[in-house]
């Protein structure tokens, strides 16, 4: 899934239209809508196609990612807090909720959210009202919610670490978004989609993929799906150097070479910012990882080829957040 700047997003696959399809049904409604899908398929992309559709003001799409939130200051964040609601709180502020009065709020991730968290979010949800960090008055707000996450909700709720009633309150319409690896037609046209767009960038001609270089992409399983393929194109503009793309540029060999992107090789760059792609790239391959794996660290260390403790330090760097152990839920 990915913008086209005119249509709202690029759908080849007869599987997407029919995704696209019913969008277009779902989006002016005010009806909560859910999100599935691997992570890198294009969910955010969804979510904001969905808010410029809607009923609600399209100038007003307020995003968070659930999973960067620090439980200390997820409530404040989500509902806002009052004057010295706790230590550093010195003056109130409204919280995501809040700003997007009126508007959409997208949550990324919602499958992250603890137990106390998720049983606010219910009482938004069926109320419309939120009430800030030490305060006990309610405020009263018009959000459409979107909500997303690569998680088996449903397995979730059967293991305790997500509610039922507020699965039911975000599953109104669910929207599943297929990987790109179930959607192969669209990996050559969004591989020169996204050459074209650095090469406009960089001043130059979109460079061709070669022979061996369709191959390559077209044979790889992309377990970061859409987001992974641009990293790889981008970085593959890059070192091409104005010629065409090639099969080594690349890097699509087994996967545990790609774990050699865990040891940061030094990329001679011609653009700035290559090292923030690199960065990217490799960010996305530990998701895939954890992804694959169950959010299972040690597999996913294996996976990658690198030890655990590697992997936990990269997950601290990156602002990944750790799978947590399950908890009981809180009775509300």
């Amino acid at each position: 899934m990915v913008d086209d700047c005119n249509n709202g997003f690029l759908a080849l696959d007869p599987e997407m239209r029919r995704l696209r399809e019913a969008l277009e049904t779902v989006a002016p409604t005010p009806l909560p809508v859910l999100i599935l899908g691997e992570t890198g398929t294009g969910k955010e992309v969804v979510a904001e196609w969905i808010a410029g559709m809607s009923g609600h003001s399209r100038d007003r799409f307020v995003k968070v990612n659930c999973a960067s939130l620090s439980e200390s200051l997820v409530e404040s964040e989500l509902f806002g807090h009052e004057r010295g609601a706790f230590t550093g709180a010195v003056a109130p502020r409204e919280g995501l909720f809040e700003a997007a009065h009126e508007g959409t709020l997208f949550l990324d991730e919602v499958g992250e959210l603890s137990p106390r968290t998720q049983a606010k979010l219910l009482r938004t949800l069926e109320y419309g009202e939120i009430v800030r960090v030490g305060s006990t008055r309610p405020r009263r707000v018009d959000v459409r919610v979107i909500a997303a996450t690569h998680r088996d909700l449903e397995q979730m709720v059967r293991d305790g670490d997500f509610r039922q009633d507020l699965y039911f309150r975000l599953n109104a319409v669910t929207l599943r978004i297929p990987p790109l690896r179930a959607r192969t037609t669209e990996i050559l046209p969004l591989a020169e989609l996204f050459a074209g767009r650095l090469s406009r960038r960089l001043e130059r001609p979109a460079p061709r993929l070669a022979p061996e270089a369709t191959d390559a992409l077209l044979a790889y399983s992309w377990p970061g799906n859409i987001r992974e393929l641009r990293h790889v194109i981008e970085r593959a503009v890059v070192m091409s150097k104005g010629g065409p793309i090639l099969a080594s540029h690349l890097m699509l060999e087994a996967p545990r070479v790609h774990a050699l992107m865990l040891e940061a090789p030094r990329v001679h760059a011609e653009v700035a910012g290559i090292r923030g792609d690199v960065r990217s790239f490799e960010r996305d391959r530990i998701v895939a990882a954890l992804d694959q794996t169950r959010q299972n660290q040690t597999r996913a260390a294996e996976l990658l080829g690198v030890s655990r403790r590697t992997l936990t330090n990269k997950l601290n760097a990156y602002g990944i957040a750790r799978p947590r152990k399950k908890v009981a839920l809180e009775e509300c």
